[in-house]
């Protein structure tokens, strides 16, 4: 048991040899970091390790990231003030606690999987660590998949709980954009608990929700059908002037071979043809993103499945 605390000690010393180079610890305060995890080390090695030592081991160490990004702010206008904007470079010791803080969240769960708060508790800092990451410390791409991992790993831990399920579907489909891994895993869920009525509204709620997600998209590529064309052509007419018509005297003046009229039509029309052209360019652009069966359900006046075709049968299937 000695040795592995030893081991985890050890692995402190760079970030500790950072924090002090930084200035943002000093030596006396870093002894006393030292003996402190060593307690917690110590304590998380008992054959009865219980869940609240793991925790109270998070806390300090979350308290202690938190001191690091107070003193860090605080030096940031002491090192610029010499005129020129210092760029912040990421050190070992902007991201070993976070990390510190993840092992310990690992130990927990590998000697507690049955504890379904303490696999929630995991979920929400690796998922807070990636809504901050683009401000401080690291990129989120690594903890994104940390935290599809860890998703899976908590569903396997607990399938009977339609919690993990609807936690890791919302995740699916708020954080990653995909409507289509949400969905197989609300039909897995059922699978597993087709009895669960929090389930199958959480399913009804997501169909839903992606009717309208296409609906909106529809909506901004202005392809809802004949009626939103109608719309914009109504919406368009009522920016001309309506002009009167010529009289028979006015025509025959009018058709006099002085070139100036002839010259002003000629000038409109290739203004008009101008617009034409940057409308199709930019109806073009905006089409040769979409695949072609995209554009052929696109074409479809009406799709029973933005009529909530499916939804219904969700429904159907749940009462």
């Amino acid at each position: 048991m000695a040795e592995i605390v030893q081991y985890h000690l050890e692995q402190m010393v760079p970030e500790l040899e950072d924090l002090e180079r930084k200035g943002l610890f000093s030596k006396q305060e870093l002894r006393a970091l030292v003996k402190k995890r060593t307690k917690f080390e110590y304590s998380l090695k008992r054959r009865r390790a219980a869940v609240g030592d793991f925790l109270r081991y998070v806390e300090y160490e979350a308290n202690v990231n938190a001191l690091r990004r107070e003193r860090k702010r605080r030096l940031r206008p002491a090192a610029g003030s010499s005129g020129k904007k210092k760029s912040a470079t990421t050190t070992v010791s902007d991201y070993s606690i976070d990390q510190r803080i993840i092992s310990i969240f690992e130990r927990a769960v590998v000697r507690h999987s049955e504890d379904k708060r303490l696999w929630i508790q995991f979920i929400a800092f690796v998922r807070g660590l990636g809504a901050s990451s683009s401000g401080d410390d690291t990129d989120g791409g690594g903890y994104s998949r940390l935290l599809s991992r860890l998703y899976g790993r908590a569903i396997a831990a607990h399938p009977r709980d339609p919690k993990m399920w609807i936690m890791a579907a919302d995740y699916q489909l708020g954080d990653t954009a995909n409507g289509a891994a949400a969905r197989a895993l609300m039909q897995r869920a059922l699978r597993v608990n087709p009895e669960s009525r929090e389930l199958w509204a959480e399913y009804l709620r997501l169909e839903l929700l992606l009717v309208d997600k296409i609906r909106t998209r529809r909506r901004v590529l202005g392809i809802d059908g004949e009626a939103k064309k109608e719309e914009e052509e109504e919406e368009g007419d009522a920016g001309f002037i309506d002009l009167p018509e010529l009289d028979e005297h006015e025509r025959e003046e009018s058709g006099k071979p002085d070139g100036g009229d002839s010259s002003i039509a000629a000038v409109l029309a290739e203004i008009e043809e101008r617009i034409e052209t940057k409308a199709l360019l930019k109806l073009d652009s905006e089409s040769a993103e979409l695949t072609d069966e995209q554009k052929a359900a696109m074409a479809t006046a009406a799709n029973p499945y933005l009529q909530g075709v499916v939804a219904r049968i969700v429904y159907d299937q749940a009462v």
